[in-house]
């Protein structure tokens, strides 16, 4: 009966993650996608290089999957998403609800929110960062994440998130593929490493 009742929660989850996928990349398609300059490789002395420097850093690690995607109102400069989160397994932090709800960088908006021109030019467009490409919804994810007014926010987008693709994680920010011997980016891929042997999903790069 357990058995039944956890394979039908599955495929209705799945359901629900099918349903939404398909509302959200109708709205992606409908709109136009601008490719906005990355973040930059700003300082990161401070973001964690080593699983030890992650978990001090950090209230949560999550292995979590991406349920839902919402369009963030009264956007700034720097368009954020809303993104209902599945907690899978908590890596490091304690045990708590199993949904969150949080944001992403990355997002819809109007130029004459996001880019400071006429304000007459209220187009919608989605701006997305080559430093954070939203993960597909569906799609599994490592973070740390931190408790701020109440909220669990992304401590350290640009460096401390990694997607699930082809049974592996990869680092999400795709402006570090292009940074070569660099001792920092380094050390990401060898924490890369060690999380997925921490999940038993791949040792090698």
């Amino acid at each position: 009966m357990l058995m039944l009742v956890g394979c039908r929660h599955n495929k209705y989850h799945q359901y629900v993650i099918s349903k939404n996928k398909q509302h959200w990349n109708q709205g992606l398609k409908n709109t136009t996608t601008k490719k906005e300059p990355s973040f930059g490789m700003m300082d990161y002395n401070n973001d964690p290089l080593t699983w030890q420097q992650f978990k001090a850093k950090n209230n949560l690690i999550i292995l979590g999957t991406v349920v839902d995607y919402e369009k963030n109102r009264n956007q700034n400069i720097f368009p954020t998403t809303k993104v209902q989160v599945r907690i899978d397994k908590v890596l490091f932090g304690k045990k708590m609800n199993k949904y969150i709800t949080t944001t992403f960088p990355s997002g819809f908006g109007y130029a004459n929110e996001i880019e400071l021109i006429d304000k007459t030019m209220n187009e919608e467009y989605f701006y997305q960062k080559n430093s954070f490409p939203l993960p597909k919804i569906g799609s599994k994810f490592v973070t740390g994440m931190n408790l701020l007014h109440g909220k669990y926010q992304v401590s350290s987008p640009l460096f401390n998130f990694w997607v699930l693709k082809n049974d592996r994680l990869k680092l999400n920010n795709l402006d570090l593929n292009d940074i070569k011997n660099d001792e920092k980016v380094s050390q990401l891929l060898d924490l890369t490493d060690f999380l997925n042997c921490k999940l038993n999903i791949g040792k090698n790069r």
